[in-house]
């Protein structure tokens, strides 16, 4: 399996085996950290028992992306409540 833009190690384990328990076993089979960072087409093992009815919901056009960076964590809106929203400027329908 290879890492796509904005994935992270996480990512890879749930669409490659269906579990996020087997998260210990992938990241001892590549020598990985639960917490390192991916590089883009990174290819990792996958490891432990696979759960193949949550792996067939992922496909190259619906994969899970959940990495958060420093150049992006500034582009969230943070969620101050009703009484801090200001209309046209925070007050945004979504």
């Amino acid at each position: 399996m290879k890492a796509k833009h904005g994935q992270s190690f996480f990512d890879l384990v749930l669409q490659s085996t269906g579990s996020i328990e087997n998260a210990f076993a992938v990241s001892l089979l590549n020598g990985l950290s639960l917490s390192d960072p991916l590089f883009i087409d990174q290819e990792l093992l996958p490891s432990g028992k696979a759960d193949l009815s949550i792996v067939e919901l992922w496909s190259e056009k619906n994969l899970p992306s959940t990495a958060i960076t420093n150049e992006n964590h500034e582009l969230i809106i943070p969620d101050d409540g009703i009484g801090a929203m200001i209309i046209e400027k925070t007050f945004i329908i979504r």
